[in-house]
């Protein structure tokens, strides 16, 4: 008798991924729990990080939705922020309901699980950084405000290429981070599923005292929760805590 293969018995969380990214996987693998699994599928995206670029790589999500749901996983989460900021408004909420209804599996994005992590910890005033070009990064405060939150500072990294992002050390992530204006900020907001964060949330929540929310880390907590898969994982901050 051969032994039964484990690999996402607890929990399978299907990823919808834009292929510049190089970040994600690596970074959610180092910390599920066990017995859980991610299963991904990319998106084209590449060049310059442009509103075109990324209402071509919309029209590839039909397709990699189908692909997750045919491998049979437990949550599907659309793993990119910047879309939230260049589609017309409500386009997120709707986006996430239909690949629900499209599927039969719980749906999450990147906007909504921020969303979820935000009210989980009480936050409606937090400082905002990200690595959008400065006229997309532009976009995101207007977004938040417009929803009741207040963004109490906030500055971006410029980086126009799509496959720079991911060359951040978590030396530079924290050296920018140390020039946004936090005060009176209830935690801080990192924005980008290229972003590398896993490795200075704890440093940076123990330097800064409040909370640290990343898209990579928020995603994985609430697709964790959709999941049904608890856990605690301590070097990705108080949200994980709480």
């Amino acid at each position: 008798m051969g032994s039964e293969a484990v690999y996402g018995r607890k929990g399978r969380i299907g990823a919808v991924i834009p292929a510049n990214n190089s970040v994600i996987e690596p970074e959610w693998w180092s910390a599920l729990p066990p017995d859980t699994a991610v299963y991904a599928t990319r998106i084209l995206a590449q060049g310059d990080l442009t509103p075109e670029a990324v209402h071509s790589m919309e029209r590839h999500v039909d397709r990699a939705v189908d692909e997750l749901a045919a491998t049979g996983v437990d949550v599907i989460a659309y793993c990119d922020m910047v879309t939230t900021f260049i589609m017309e408004p409500g386009w997120n909420e709707a986006a996430v309901a239909a690949i629900a209804h499209r599927t039969g599996v719980p749906a999450i994005s990147a906007w909504t699980a921020l969303r979820d992590a935000l009210d989980h910890l009480g936050i409606r005033r937090f400082a905002l950084g990200s690595p959008y070009p400065r006229k997309i990064h532009a976009l995101a405060a207007p977004f938040f405000t417009g929803r009741g939150y207040e963004v109490v500072g906030e500055a971006t990294l410029d980086i126009v290429a799509m496959r720079d992002v991911p060359k951040l050390s978590g030396e530079e992530l924290t050296s920018f981070v140390d020039r946004i204006d936090r005060r009176n900020a209830q935690a801080l907001v990192l924005l980008a599923t290229d972003l590398p964060s896993f490795s200075v949330i704890a440093r940076l929540e123990q330097s800064l005292g409040c909370p640290v929310l990343t898209s990579n880390q928020t995603l994985l907590w609430r697709a964790l929760q959709a999941a049904n898969v608890s856990a605690s994982i301590k070097h990705l901050g108080n949200l994980f805590d709480a």
